[in-house]
């Protein structure tokens, strides 16, 4: 009887961890879908590089004192942690994972990565930085997520730099538009941009068909939908700033100087902008509400990004990195985030 028992308890024993076994291998190889309307990063983040993308409460950013390697933080700016040995840049996140484009040939110490194996590519990993996957092998830029597809310019040596769409499972990578434009949106089925090599109107591609129109015949840099209006560089106004109803209508200048980058906070109180005419460069915000511009710093500066309560962006120069409350007073600080690589 106690023999019989025990046969009976191992077996189970058994059965219970072949389960979980069975288990652990579908969750490790499934993907776990989106909703629809999951959006990996603002379009002002990945105009700017996409170094910092918030989901969550989180903060998962390109930790440039720490030559670049992907981190995360709260909200609050008070909890560090590392997630990768990769130069992330282009970082989208959705419920389950994050991408990135891997951008280790441009690293400061770069001198023993340029020999490395697949040191540039699109990739995605868990978000405790486990299970890496690559989506694309190739050069890559400008990645961006939306519902359960990813899209991004990818470089071949053979046919240049195109913007091609993937499933977030990397298996339908399809070539979508033949330049190496940037998305701009998502909505429905079709992808918004701003053409680049052969007119400078506001595009729509059709997904299903990959065929393209103009929406907006114009000289659109940048353009970005935000609380009903249109935003964007004008190319042929030397690239003033430029904010229209989303059907185009109205257009009104924002910024009476050429301009380098801008972004808008997710609020949509401030846009920022960096002023680059070469007499008195500066970034500067804007209220949208009363249209009162303000300087911030003198100088030249890149790479604008927002979070809710924050705004990043960098010294044109070095890696210094700079931040302010998104919506708070003009009070600009320096980002220094810990070095976790060097307490090893």
């Amino acid at each position: 009887m106690i023999k019989t028992v025990g046969k009976v308890f191992l077996a189970l024993i058994g059965i219970t961890a072949v389960s979980f076994g069975g288990l652990w291998l579908y969750t490790q190889n499934r993907t776990f879908p989106n909703n629809e309307d999951t959006i990996g990063n603002s379009t002002g983040n990945i105009y700017n590089g996409g170094l910092f993308c918030e989901a969550d409460g989180h903060i998962y950013f390109s930790n440039l004192s720490d030559d670049g390697n992907l981190y995360v933080t709260d909200s609050n700016l008070l909890n560090f942690k590392k997630l990768s040995e990769d130069k992330a840049v282009y970082i989208n996140v959705d419920n389950n994972y994050i991408y990135y484009v891997r951008a280790n040939n441009t690293r400061e110490n770069s001198t023993h990565n340029i020999l490395m194996y697949n040191n540039t590519g699109v990739y995605r990993i868990k978000q405790n930085g486990s299970d890496l996957k690559a989506v694309s092998y190739q050069p890559g830029a400008y990645l961006t997520l939306k519902g359960n597809h990813l899209y991004y310019q990818k470089y071949d040596v053979e046919s240049g730099l195109f913007l091609y769409q993937n499933s977030i499972d990397c298996s339908e990578e399809k070539l979508l538009v033949k330049d190496a434009v940037i998305p701009a949106a998502v909505m429905g089925d079709k992808l918004y941009y701003a053409g680049l090599s052969y007119d400078h109107n506001f595009n729509a591609v059709d997904l299903s068909t990959c065929n393209t129109k103009a929406v907006l015949e114009g000289s659109f840099l940048y353009p970005i939908l935000h609380s009903g209006y249109l935003y964007y560089m004008d190319v042929k106004d030397n690239y003033k700033i430029y904010r229209a109803n989303e059907d185009g209508s109205d257009p009104v200048m924002l910024v009476d100087d050429r301009c380098s980058a801008y972004n808008i906070t997710n609020s949509g109180k401030y846009l920022y902008y960096q002023i680059d005419n070469g007499l008195n460069n500066q970034i500067c915000r804007i209220d949208l509400t009363t249209l009162k511009a303000e300087t911030l710093l003198s100088g030249d500066y890149k790479q604008i990004h927002v979070t809710d309560n924050y705004v990043f962006f960098r010294d044109f120069n070095d890696t210094t990195t700079f931040v302010i409350l998104a919506d708070g007073i003009a009070d600009v600080n320096t980002f220094n985030p810990p070095n976790l690589s060097s307490t090893k």
